[in-house]
């Protein structure tokens, strides 16, 4: 199944696009684990995407695909907002304590360890941000 949507860059889109996710995954039978893997890593890139693509304030649109078939599953992220690669903050210190930590990172760090393959390109003027998750045992 496929579905594919465009949102304004505001956080408040978010729930919109947890629907699309919902509809895309659930009607292709995908556990409903895997649904919330990708509703948190949606969280995590289009947040990323808001606060330092469009810096919070710049106008722009975001769209999201997601396509589910053939025993995997991906969805991919694509805005004209300014550059930015996720990727390349440094992987947060895990073994410090919240307080010792410097803030940022965790949530990419979380979602580059959740899925099997995690790819970033600025194409043509925009960013494109594409997670993908190997289903084993679905429909």
């Amino acid at each position: 199944m496929e579905a594919s949507g465009s949102f304004p860059a505001k956080i408040s889109e978010i729930e919109k696009i947890y629907g699309m996710i919902s509809l895309a995954l659930s009607g292709s039978g995908i556990d409903a684990s895997v649904e919330t893997l990708f509703k948190m890593a949606a969280d995590e890139i289009f947040s990323n995407i808001v606060n330092h693509g469009f810096g919070g304030l710049q106008d722009g649109d975001v769209t999201v695909s997601i396509q589910a078939g053939d025993g995997e599953a991906s969805m991919t992220f694509r805005d004209g907002g300014r550059p930015f690669d996720p990727m390349s903050i440094p992987a947060p210190d895990v073994s410090l304590g919240l307080e010792e930590r410097q803030a940022g990172g965790l949530g990419i760090y979380i979602v580059l360890g959740s899925f099997d393959e995690v790819r970033y390109a600025f194409e043509n003027g925009f960013n494109v941000f594409t997670v993908k998750k190997r289903l084993h045992g679905t429909a």
